[in-house]
Formats: structure tokens, C-alpha cells, sequence
């Protein structure tokens, strides 16, 4: 028994990389081809269309080793998967808002000068559907291309600024919530500014109370720790966003619409996690394989078994394969073409323009699937995966808080752990927010933040949260240009609040190994 434990563990950390071979061999591409028959269109336009564009959402933080969507953290995007056609090798068009998403959205190639409105793009899918007949309930964060003659309810669009500050999940349900069933033919269509920064949900769907913000600030971009942290706390949010599709599924499901729903999910480009650079998401050689790659998954009206194409195509191609699956013809000259074309398999170089479009950035497919197949590696090596995390530690999320060579000492109590005094102090930030905690809150205390007074210029050091007499999150300090602080931030799991006060103390973590030692610097 013991032996076939460890070697379930041992292929758990290694996230089943034998189970599902890249074809890397056969040119770079993502995963294995499903043999499955692609989709035909509908013979008549489907009743319902699910449209849902995520924003600044890299596919590949979705995925496993081995290729395939992590089952463990991302429960409703793999079901979704299993159903519908993903295409892994989709790149987007362009790296800002602005041009990308309206490349989705009719399906031509960004201009130089375009703008996100209906005047720069008279003809699109609103357009489109309405045309065809169907009403259109849209929800646009970032754009305005839905005539007032099909969208006669929509408000005028606040800045996109605006609608990042705040209202994003309140925005998200008032669309879910107007799913239902209609006479007629409906598309239903949602811009999300998700997983995009600000990173304050949790997969639980729930909310983060935040006591240190602007964490993702420039001023942190040349901060290895900070730039993990970040990359945490984005990964969470991404469990937020699989959270709230679950909720559209299972609406859909209810309402006997999702088996013959025509469902479209993608997004408008990626977000990179360099460390030392001025900005993460203008496309650069050296990050084009997190900028670029994207989600692309559809589900044809009445189709049960998933399959994934690993043609290269493009987010242009996007509305072409609706209107394919949906049996409506354009009737304006498109730069994409239908995803299932053959044509796509014939592409070998992912090449986008920069923002300025005073250059294009061209990297070959093998290359780019090789960068990207080490990017996935070493985020399962930093996080670990969903699979392993459930099985040493009980829950898919666990192991995001007990990363780096610390993280050995997460879940153990603190009298276990050998400790002393520390010659420095930690100042915490809402330290009052865990005097009486609502863990079914909607929104939560689970960023532990601060600074450390008593240290020396630009020092860092190793720290650890416990929460109630047992460690909950390791980290490290950390610096941002301008501010001359000490700084400290942690995420801890909803799982080690309880109703009530909570104990709350911060370590400094000295030695190593099996001589980890825990120093405190502040209790509350």
C-alpha cells in the first residue's frame, strides 16, 4: 500500500507529464489531438449564444504539465472542456484593450489608429446576431460597439478605468442573472476585466479585504518576491473566475439551455510575470509566450465530447468560428477565418504587432510552446499543481500558500517549531479586521500586510504568518522604488479564520532545514 502511495504521489507532483504527450515533435503544438469529428454548423441558428470575453487572462496558468486544464483548481472550465473544442494555441492580435478586443469582436486586424467604438467598427457580432434576428443582451466594460437600436438599455459606458476600480463581480452576476428563458433567439454577450488586476478575489468566490494596496505597481516590477506574489494572488483570482463560470453552467443546466447553447470563451490578450521590467503586458521577444496566448474554447449546440485542436490560430478567428458553428454568413470582409479551417494547421510563427505598431514580433511555434511548456513547468514547480496540492495537503489551493523552501513549516503548529525573538518589529496593517471575523463574509480578512520597523536599509528577510497557533503562509519582504519600508504582504486561506477574534502573529523565519526557526516580531 505504501508503495503505490508513493508512487501516486510521485506522479501527482509531476502532474501526470507521461499521461498526455506534447507534440512538440510534430511542430510545438499544445497537446495531443483528440480524434473526435470537428463540429458542423447548425442546421438551424441556435436559440441561445454564450459570449464571454475575459481580459488579461494567459491561458497557460490554466494548465497542468502534461498539457490539460487543472481539474483540481479549475473544476468548471476542465467539465466545460470535456464538451466543447479548445483551441490551446491561440494567440491574440495585439496586447492593449483597445485594439485587441475589438479584434474579437468583428474580426478584422487591429488599425493603427482604431478605437474600441461603434464609429471604428460599424459592423460586428452585435450586429451581426441582431441582424439575424436575435435579441442581444450585452454587458461591454471596455468598449462600445453595440448600437443603441440593439442595446436599447445600455447605459453609457464608464471609462475603463472605472469599471476595474470596482463593481466587477456585482456587474458579472446583474448579466448571469439575466440569463433565462426567452421567446426567440438570444446572444448573451460579457466583456469581463478578469482575471485583470486589481487581484482581490478568491476562487471561493469570495473577496479580499485589502489593507496594502498597489502592489502591482511598477515601483514593485523589479522585486523577485513581490512579482511571485503578485502571480499568487492573480492564480487566485483565476479560481475566482472558474468559480463564477460554474454558476453560469449550472444556470445554463437548469434552465435546459446549456446542451444546445452555442458557448464561446476566450479572451483578449495575456499578462507576463518578468521581474525588472517597465511594463507586463506590452508584447516584447523575450514575453510573448505569456502575452499572447489566450483561451479559446467553444461549445457547439449539441455537443458532448471535447476535443482540442492544436491548429495556431487567432483571437481574429474567433467571431468567423461563431458565425461558422452558427450558420450566419458575414456579410464584411474579415482578416479571420474559421478555426476548424486546415488552413491554421499550415501556420508555423506566432508573430504580434507592438503596441506602437512600430515593429511586429515574430517567434516560431516550437519555440514559443517550448518557452511556453517551461513557463508551465516552473509555476507547477513554484505553486505546485491541483492534483498534488489535494493529495499532500488536502486542498487544491493549499500548496499556494506554502511555496518556496519555507513552506515545509505551513500547517504546523508553532509550538512545534523551534523559536525565539526577533531584534526587529512588524507594524500590521488592519490588524483591528481580525478581532471579529465573519468567515462567510463576502469579503474577508485574508491579506496579513504590513512593514518592518527596526531593520537595516534594503534588507529582506523570510517571514511567516500564524493564524490561531499554527503557521498559515510563508513569504519573504519586500521593496518598492520610492518607499523606503520594509514591506510585508501575505495571503492566509479562509480555512484558518474562524468566527470571532483570531490570533494573529508574524515570525521572521531563521535557519534552515530541519533548524527552521520561528522569531517573532509581532502578535495581535
Amino acid at each position: 500500500m505504501r508503495a503505490k502511495l508513493a508512487m501516486v504521489l510521485f506522479l501527482a507532483v509531476l502532474a501526470g507529464g507521461a499521461a498526455v504527450v506534447w507534440a512538440a515533435e510534430r511542430g510545438g503544438s499544445a497537446v495531443a489531438d483528440d480524434a473526435a469529428e470537428p463540429p458542423r454548423p447548425a442546421a438551424q441558428p441556435p436559440r441561445v449564444v454564450v459570449f464571454m470575453t475575459f481580459d488579461e487572462f494567459p491561458v497557460d496558468v490554466l494548465r497542468l504539465p502534461d498539457g490539460h486544464i487543472d481539474p483540481a483548481r479549475f473544476p468548471n472550465l476542465a467539465a466545460f472542456a470535456r464538451t466543447a473544442t479548445w483551441f490551446p494555441n491561440t494567440q491574440a492580435v495585439h496586447d492593449s484593450i483597445e485594439k485587441a478586443l475589438p479584434a474579437i469582436l468583428d474580426g478584422r486586424l487591429p488599425p493603427r489608429n482604431g478605437r474600441g467604438t461603434l464609429r471604428w467598427h460599424p459592423r460586428n457580432l452585435f450586429t451581426l446576431f441582431a441582424k439575424h434576428g436575435y435579441k442581444v443582451v450585452a454587458s461591454e466594460e471596455a468598449t462600445s460597439l453595440c448600437p443603441v437600436k440593439v442595446c436599447p438599455n445600455v447605459v453609457k459606458r464608464k471609462p475603463t478605468l472605472e469599471n476595474i476600480k470596482g463593481g466587477r463581480r456585482e456587474r458579472w452576476d446583474r448579466w448571469i442573472a439575466q440569463i433565462k428563458r426567452r421567446p426567440g433567439r438570444t446572444l448573451y454577450y460579457k466583456h469581463l476585466l478578469l482575471p485583470h488586476l486589481p487581484w482581490i478575489y478568491l476562487p471561493s468566490g469570495r473577496e479580499v479585504r485589502v489593507t496594502l494596496e498597489r502592489l502591482a505597481n511598477v515601483a514593485g516590477f523589479g522585486d523577485r518576491w513581490l512579482t511571485l506574489h503578485n502571480e499568487q494572488r492573480m492564480l487566485l483570482q483565476a479560481g475566482f473566475v472558474d468559480h463564477q463560470l460554474g454558476r453560469i453552467f449550472a444556470r445554463l443546466k437548469k434552465l435546459g439551455l446549456f446542451d444546445q447553447a452555442l458557448i464561446v470563451i476566450t479572451a483578449d490578450h495575456g499578462i507576463a510575470f518578468e521581474v525588472g521590467v517597465r511594463d507586463r503586458r506590452q508584447v516584447t521577444r523575450s514575453n510573448v509566450d505569456e502575452v499572447a496566448p489566450v483561451p479559446f474554447l467553444i461549445k457547439a449546440p449539441g455537443q458532448r465530447r471535447g476535443s482540442v485542436v492544436d491548429a495556431l490560430v487567432r483571437t481574429v478567428d474567433v467571431l468567423p468560428t461563431v458565425a461558422y458553428l452558427a450558420g450566419l454568413p458575414i456579410d464584411w470582409r474579415v482578416d479571420g477565418r474559421q478555426a476548424f479551417d486546415p488552413v491554421h494547421r499550415r501556420r508555423r510563427t506566432v508573430s504580434i504587432p507592438k503596441r506602437d505598431f512600430s515593429a511586429t514580433v515574430r517567434i516560431s511555434l516550437s519555440e514559443w510552446n517550448r518557452r511556453r511548456r517551461a513557463n508551465i513547468r516552473e509555476r507547477a514547480r513554484i505553486y505546485g499543481t491541483g492534483p498534488a496540492s489535494t493529495l499532500l495537503r488536502g486542498s487544491p489551493w493549499a500548496s499556494l500558500y506554502a511555496f518556496g523552501d519555507s513552506g515545509k513549516v505551513v500547517g504546523a503548529s508553532v509550538r512545534s517549531v523551534a523559536s525565539g525573538t526577533a531584534s526587529v518589529r512588524a507594524r500590521l496593517l488592519g490588524a483591528e479586521l481580525f478581532r471579529n471575523v465573519d468567515p462567510r463574509a463576502r469579503t474577508i480578512p485574508v491579506q496579513v500586510a504590513g512593514w518592518i520597523e527596526g531593520g537595516r536599509a534594503g534588507a529582506r528577510r523570510r517571514i511567516a504568518v500564524a493564524v490561531n497557533g499554527r503557521v498559515a503562509a510563508v513569504g519573504s519582504t519586500f521593496h518598492m522604488r520610492g518607499d523606503r519600508r520594509e514591506l510585508f504582504s501575505l495571503v492566509i486561506p479562509e480555512s484558518v479564520l474562524r468566527r470571532g477574534r483570531n490570533d494573529v502573529a508574524v515570525y521572521e523565519l531563521g535557519g534552515a532545514g530541519r533548524c527552521e526557526r520561528l522569531l517573532r516580531i509581532a502578535s495581535y
